[in-house]
């Protein structure tokens, strides 16, 4: 068996533990610490970590199949699975002696990462000081690095950054009392002033464009890939899980479940058939999408070749498309339930505001993201700040 393969069974064997956990999860606002040891168990944090590190350096494909997996399970542990092999692979687009740091004892680490300009640096001998407080935190509560974006001033302009800094160098404030996403532990992380060193910066074009001074080094075809298809594309997968993992549940449930008042079976009006094989179709139009643009990417940079704006704006599309129509069916399935799948110990709910949260998220504005394409292949060109 090849090894993604082997990681891919050993997420589906964790999910329905994963499955267990869920509302301990989320009465605890972060992950357990045996699920962070279960996950490290499977392979699944370091699926994208080159293999002069100690990683297998695997495409996209077995990421985003993985994290779906584990969502259909729990969405906070989904969300922050992605969290943690995505950063690993971010890292791998940092010059070398910040990799040899992170990746000494072991081959992957434990990072969230803040990318909105939440702080400021000044550029110093040596490197920066970076100062400032960000949130939205993912996966924090277990980190051993952290990466921030600051704004850089140099001649007058602002250069977007990323920083990346132990977890002793921050400070965590626990603000994450949310409806949805709970598990995720998302909270606040403050900088105060700290010095990072240039070694362990990078340049936010340099990761958009695909020109990070790990492709240097690390001379296998993810290191080229641009920063933000890879950021979509992974973290609708966890979402799309979501969805599935509802689905299935909202199948076994209609079997026998009985209508308040008249006693028909769910499983014999056919307003029920309908929305169970609508909300099938539905999702695996989104599931083909998804992973039919993680090959196309896969295959073009394997081929040698890159992805120009309009590309990248594509993935974009793709990722919050599906996150779209995730949301869309795990709301459907809720309205047609009834009223006691919203009981706190019942999937539904915790599913319904999973999904709604994390839609919330900026890549996921449909009303931006649709104009962000739409603006692109009309020849015009986004904001510099513009995730793309």
């Amino acid at each position: 068996m090849e090894y993604g393969n082997e990681v891919l069974a050993r997420v589906r064997d964790l999910t329905p533990v994963l499955n267990e956990r869920a509302q301990a999860t989320e009465d605890a606002r972060r992950l357990p610490d045996e699920t962070i040891a279960d996950l490290a168990a499977t392979g699944v944090y370091d699926v994208l970590v080159p293999k002069r590190f100690g990683g297998p350096e695997l495409a996209l494909d077995t990421l985003v199949d993985a994290c779906r997996e584990i969502g259909s399970g729990c969405g906070s542990t989904g969300w922050v699975t992605t969290i943690y092999a995505m950063h690993n692979w971010m890292l791998a687009l940092f010059p070398e002696e910040a990799q040899r740091e992170v990746w000494a004892d072991r081959p992957y680490g434990l990072m969230p990462c803040a990318l909105s300009p939440g702080g400021t640096a000044e550029a110093v001998d040596g490197g920066y000081r970076v100062t400032g407080r960000w949130s939205w935190g993912s996966g924090v509560m277990h980190a051993d690095h952290v990466m921030v974006m600051a704004l850089v001033t140099i001649e007058d302009t602002l250069e977007p950054r990323v920083f990346l800094l132990p977890r002793e160098d921050v400070t965590v404030h626990d603000v994450w009392h949310t409806s949805g996403m709970r598990g995720t532990g998302s909270n606040d992380i403050e900088v105060p002033g700290r010095f990072v060193p240039s070694y362990r910066s990078v340049a936010l074009q340099d990761l958009t464009e695909g020109r990070s001074p790990g492709a240097q080094v690390n001379p296998g075809m993810m290191y080229r890939v641009p920063l933000v298809p890879v950021f979509v594309l992974t973290a609708a997968a966890p979402v799309l899980g979501i969805a599935e993992g509802l689905l299935a549940r909202f199948a076994d449930r209609m079997k026998g479940r009985v209508m308040a008042y008249t006693g028909v079976r769910q499983r014999d009006m056919m307003s029920g058939q309908i929305r169970l094989a609508k909300a099938t179709a539905d999702l695996a139009a989104a599931r083909l999408l998804l992973e039919d643009e993680v090959r196309r990417l896969i295959r073009t940079y394997t081929d040698g070749g890159s992805y120009d704006l309009a590309q990248r704006a594509n993935s974009r599309l793709v990722a919050g498309h599906v996150t779209a129509v995730a949301r869309t069916v795990v709301n459907e399935l809720c309205a047609v339930s009834g009223a006691s799948v919203q009981f706190t110990h019942s999937p539904f709910q915790r599913a319904q505001r999973d999904v709604n949260t994390i839609a919330g998220h900026v890549v996921f504005d449909m009303d931006a993201t649709y104009a962000l394409y739409g603006k692109i292949a009309l020849g015009m060109t986004p904001d510099a700040m513009t995730l793309v």
